[in-house]
C-alpha cells in the first residue's frame, strides 16, 4: 500500500515526474553505455587461459620505429629466453578460400599465419580437433588449416566430421585439423582461418613480417622480459649470420640499433585507443553528475513545495521515519523507472557503436551489454534513488515543522542555507555543461579543419578493390602479367577514364616496404617506403606529375625507374622544387643496386588526414633484379579506377573480366575514395558526435536546473514583488533585479568551468588538428552560446515576477 501512495503522489505532478525520469535515464544511459564500451574494450579479460600472463612482443629501430620481426628472432628467443614460458609469432593477410566441388566461387578471408607454439601458448582448446604440430611448421611438410568456429558454419554447415576434410586455400589444398571456438578472436575476430607459418630452415634472418606473443614464466615480469630479450636480440646473428639479403646480421643490427619492445597484450591490442576511450567516459560521468545536480535541485525544490503537508502529516502522527520511507518509496519509483528506460538505451548505444562505429576499434565485436555493465547501471540507479531520498529528507529532517505549518501557504521562506546550495548545484551544472561544450566545439573545428585538408589525390569517382593471387599457381612474372592484362582491360570499358595498381591505397588498405637508400656515390642511407604502382595510377588518384616523366606499361617498364615523391626529393636532395632530382640515382644500400628517378610527383597523405605527408619511392610493378634485395613483384595489389560513370556499372564490368581471367581469384575490400578517406576520420567523427550529444544534453540541463532555481527564488519573492508593484515600482526594475540575480549565477558558472577546462584541455590536445585547446574564437563563442542559453532560462521567471498581480500575491498570504 505504501507504494501505492507514493505513486499517486508522483501521478499529482506529473510534470516534476517525468522531468526527473527522463534526466536520470539520459545521465545514467550515458555512463552505463561508455562502461560497457570501457570495459569491453581495455577492462575486461581477454579470451585466452591465464590473460595476466601473456605479453605483446614488438621490435623498434631506431630510425624506422615499429618494424616487424623475422623468424630467426622467434628462434633465438625461443631457445634462450629463461623469463619466458613460451612465445608465438604470427602475422596477418588474406587467403582465397573454396570448397572443392561445391560449386561456389572463391573468397577472400582473413587469415592469420602462427607458429605451431601459439595456440598451446594462448591456452584456448580447439572445439574439435587439435592445433598445429611442429612437421607443419616446416616448408615442404603437411599442408594444414584450423578454421574459425563461423568459418566451420558458413562453409561446412558445422559438420562433425570436418577434420580430415580439405580446403583451397590460395590454390593449395590444406587439410582440416582443427576448428577454434568463436571467443577465440586471435589476434582480431575478423580472422577466419589460421595456416602455420612456414620456415626456411637456412641460416638467414627470414622476412621482417612478423610480431610476437608471449607468456610470462610463474613470477617473471614484462621489465624483466624487455632487459633479458635486449641483451639476446644480437646473439640473432651467431646463428643466422646473413640477411636474405646477403648482408651481414651484425652490420644491420649496427646500423639500425633494434630494440625489442614488451607490452601487456591487452596493452598493446588496445594500442591509443584508451585515451579515447577513457575521455569519452569522463565525458559521460560529467553527464550523470549534471543529471544527478539537476535531479537533486529538482528535489529540494519539491521538498520546499511540500513543506506544509508534511507538517499536516506530521501533527496527524506520523513519524519522521515514515515520512523519510514515503521519500524512498517515491525515489525507488523514480530510479527504477529510470534504470528501466537507461538499460535498453545503453544497450542499443552499444549494438550502434558494434554496427555502425569505426572499424579500427580493437575488441569491437567482443563488445556487449553484460553482467558488469548491468551491474554498473544497477549502482548508478542506486545512487540516483540515494540522491532522490536523501535531498527531501534531509530537507525534511532538518526544518521546523509547525513553522513549516505556519509558513507553508506563504511561499515566503528566505533560508539563505537553502539558497546557497541550489545555487552551487546550479552553478556546478553551467561548469560542467562550459567544459563539455568547449571540447565539442574544439572537436567540430578539428573536424571542419581536416575536412579542408587535402590529401593529394582526387576522390570523386575513383573505386578501389583488391586481389589476391594464389602463390600455388603465380609466380612474379605471372603476377605481374596478370595485373598488366587486367588494367589494360578495365581502361577498354565504356564508363574507365584511367586506371592502374598499387600495393598501398593511400588512407586506405594494402602494406608498405621500407629499404634503406643511398645517394648514388655517398654513404649516408636513408629508410624510404616504397610503393609499387604501374603507368595509370596516378592518373587513376589525380596525382599530379611535378616534373621528369610517368612509368611505362608494365610489360615495357624496366626496373632500373623510380619516381619520388615531392618530400622525398626534398628529404634526399634538399631540392625545394624537386626537378633537379630527374635523372639523379638512388642505390639500395644493402646491395648497391641503382635506381634512376624519372619524375617527380605530388604529396599524399598516406597515413592519416592529419600526419603530414611521408617521403615516398614509386617503382614499376617488375620483377626484381636482385630478389634478395628488392621488394618481390607483388601479387596482392588494389586496382584503382577513376570512372565516368556509375559504380554499380563499372563494378559489373570489372568482376567480368575477372572471371575471364580467373575465376578462381575473387574481388575484395570495393572501396569509393570518398568512404576510405571518411573512413580514416571515422574515430574521431564518433568522438564528436558522442561529445555533441553530451553537449546539448550538459546544456539543457544546466538550462532546466537554472530556470528551476530562479523560478524558486521568484516564487519566494512573489510577496515581495507584490507589495512593491502595489507601491509604484517599475516592473521593469524588478526584472533587471530577478535578472541580475541569475546573471550573477551565470558568470560563476563560467569562472568555475574555466577552472575546471583549465585542468582537462591538456587531456583533449591530442585529439585536436588545425586548433589549440585555448582557440578564443572557439572559447568565446562557446562562452556565449551557453551565456544566452542560461539568460534565456533565467529571462522567463524574470519576465513573470515582473507581471506580479499585487492583489493575487496578497491574496495568498
Amino acid at each position: 500500500m505504501t507504494l501505492q501512495h507514493a505513486l499517486r503522489s508522483l501521478q499529482r505532478t506529473p510534470v516534476f515526474t517525468m522531468v526527473v525520469i527522463l534526466t536520470l535515464s539520459l545521465g545514467i544511459a550515458s555512463v552505463g553505455s561508455m562502461f560497457a564500451i570501457v570495459y569491453g574494450v581495455l577492462l575486461a579479460p581477454l579470451p585466452y587461459g591465464d590473460p595476466q600472463r601473456l605479453i605483446s612482443v614488438g621490435l623498434q629501430g631506431a630510425q624506422l620505429g615499429e618494424m616487424g620481426q623475422p623468424p630467426a628472432l622467434y628462434f633465438t628467443y625461443k631457445q634462450q629466453a629463461k623469463s619466458l614460458d613460451d612465445i608465438g609469432f604470427y602475422r596477418t593477410g588474406s587467403s582465397n578460400l573454396w570448397v572443392e566441388g561445391d560449386g561456389q566461387a572463391a573468397e577472400s578471408v582473413i587469415a592469420t599465419w602462427v607458429t605451431a607454439s601459439m595456440m598451446p601458448l594462448l591456452q584456448v582448446p580447439p572445439l574439435l580437433g587439435r592445433s598445429f604440430t611442429a612437421d607443419e611448421e616446416i616448408r615442404g611438410g603437411p599442408d594444414a588449416v584450423i578454421l574459425s568456429e563461423s568459418e566451420w558454419r558458413t562453409s561446412f554447415n558445422a559438420a562433425p566430421d570436418v577434420i580430415g576434410q580439405t580446403l583451397m586455400v590460395n590454390s593449395v589444398r590444406r587439410q582440416i585439423v582443427g576448428v577454434m571456438p568463436a571467443r577465440f578472436a586471435f589476434p582480431t575476430a575478423d580472422t577466419r582461418v589460421w595456416l602455420p607459418a612456414k620456415q626456411t630452415g637456412n641460416p638467414t634472418v627470414g622476412e621482417f613480417i612478423y610480431q610476437g606473443v608471449a607468456r610470462l614464466a610463474p613470477g617473471a615480469t614484462a621489465e624483466q622480459v624487455q632487459r633479458e630479450l635486449t641483451a639476446i636480440l644480437p646473439r640473432m646473428a651467431e646463428a643466422f649470420p646473413r640477411l636474405e639479403s646477403g648482408s651481414s646480421t651484425v652490420t644491420w643490427l649496427a646500423d639500425m640499433k633494434p630494440m625489442p619492445v614488451v607490452l601487456g597484450l591487452r596493452d598493446k591490442l588496445t594500442g591509443d585507443i584508451a585515451r579515447t576511450l577513457w575521455m569519452l567516459a569522463a565525458t559521460a560521468a560529467l553527464v550523470l553528475l549534471v543529471a544527478w545536480a539537476n535531479v537533486a535541485n529538482l528535489m529540494l525544490i519539491r521538498a520546499d513545495g511540500r513543506q506544509p503537508e508534511l507538517a499536516v502529516r506530521a501533527v496527524l502522527g506520523a513519524s519522521r521515519l515514515q515520512t523519510a520511507m514515503h521519500f524512498l518509496e517515491e525515489a525507488l519509483l523514480l530510479g527504477v523507472c529510470a534504470g528501466a528506460i537507461a538499460l535498453p538505451v545503453a544497450a542499443g548505444a552499444v549494438r550502434a557503436l558494434v554496427a555502425f562505429g569505426p572499424a579500427n576499434v580493437p575488441r569491437l565485436a567482443e563488445l556487449d551489454v553484460g553482467l558488469p555493465a548491468v551491474a554498473f547501471i544497477a549502482l548508478s540507479t542506486a545512487i540516483g534513488v540515494i540522491v532522490c531520498t536523501a535531498v527531501p529528507a534531509g530537507r525534511f529532517l532538518r526544518a521546523s515543522l509547525p513553522h513549516g505549518l505556519r509558513e507553508g501557504g506563504r511561499g515566503s521562506s528566505t533560508d539563505k542555507l537553502r539558497l546557497r546550495l541550489r545555487a552551487a548545484i546550479t552553478i556546478l551544472q553551467i561548469a560542467l555543461a562550459l567544459v563539455v561544450s568547449i571540447g565539442s566545439a574544439l572537436l567540430l573545428r578539428t573536424a571542419h579543419r581536416l575536412s579542408q585538408v587535402h590529401p593529394g589525390f582526387d576522390t570523386a569517382q575513383v573505386i578501389t578493390l583488391r586481389t589476391q593471387l594464389p602463390f600455388a599457381r603465380y609466380d612474379e612474372a605471372a603476377g605481374v602479367a596478370f595485373y598488366a592484362r587486367l588494367t589494360e582491360r578495365v581502361r577498354q570499358l565504356p564508363s574507365v577514364r584511367s586506371a592502374g595498381v598499387t600495393t598501398k591505397v593511400p588512407l586506405g588498405s594494402g602494406d608498405t616496404s621500407t629499404r634503406n637508400f643511398t645517394i648514388e656515390g655517398e654513404g649516408q642511407a636513408r629508410p624510404l617506403p616504397i610503393h609499387i604502382v604501374d603507368d595509370g595510377y596516378f592518373a587513376a588518384m589525380g596525382i599530379p606529375l611535378i616534373a621528369g616523366r610517368g612509368f611505362r606499361p608494365i610489360d615495357q617498364e624496366r626496373g632500373s625507374d623510380i619516381i619520388l615523391s615531392r618530400h622525398a626529393a626534398e628529404t634526399v636532395f634538399g631540392d625545394a622544387d624537386a626537378a633537379s632530382a630527374v635523372g639523379k640515382r638512388l642505390a639500395l644500400a644493402e646491395s648497391g643496386l641503382a635506381y634512376t628517378i624519372i619524375g617527380v610527383v605530388g604529396d599524399v597523405r598516406d597515413q592519416d588526414l592529419t600526419i603530414a605527408p611521408s617521403p615516398l619511392v614509386y617503382r614499376p610493378p617488375v620483377v626484381p633484379t636482385d630478389p634478395s634485395a628488392e621488394p618481390a613483384a607483388p601479387r596482392n595489389m588494389a586496382l584503382v579506377v577513376k570512372a565516368s560513370g556509375p559504380a554499380d556499372a563499372v563494378m559489373t564490368g570489372i568482376r567480368q573480366i575477372m572471371r575471364e581471367l580467373d575465376p578462381t581469384v575473387p574481388i575484395y575490400n570495393v572501396e569509393l575514395m570518398d568512404d576510405v578517406v571518411r573512413a580514416s576520420t571515422a574515430r574521431l567523427s564518433l568522438v564528436l558526435t558522442l561529445m555533441t550529444i553530451a553537449a546539448a544534453i550538459t546544456l539543457l540541463l544546466g538550462a532546466i536546473g537554472l530556470y528551476a532555481l530562479v523560478s524558486y527564488m521568484v516564487a519566494l519573492r512573489t510577496r515581495e514583488f507584490g507589495i512593491r508593484v502595489a507601491l509604484g515600482a517599475d516592473p521593469k526594475r524588478i526584472a533587471r533585479l530577478v535578472a541580475g540575480q541569475g546573471l550573477a549565477l551565470i558568470v560563476s558558472g563560467v569562472a568555475g568551468g574555466f577552472i575546471v577546462y583549465a585542468m582537462a584541455a591538456p587531456f583533449l590536445r591530442a585529439f585536436l588538428y588545425g586548433v589549440t585547446e585555448t582557440d578564443r574564437t572557439t572559447l568565446l563563442l562557446t562562452t556565449l552560446l551557453l551565456v544566452a542559453t542560461a539568460s534565456f532560462a533565467t529571462w522567463l521567471p524574470a519576465r513573470r515576477a515582473a507581471h506580479v498581480d499585487p492583489m493575487v500575491a496578497l491574496r495568498a498570504e
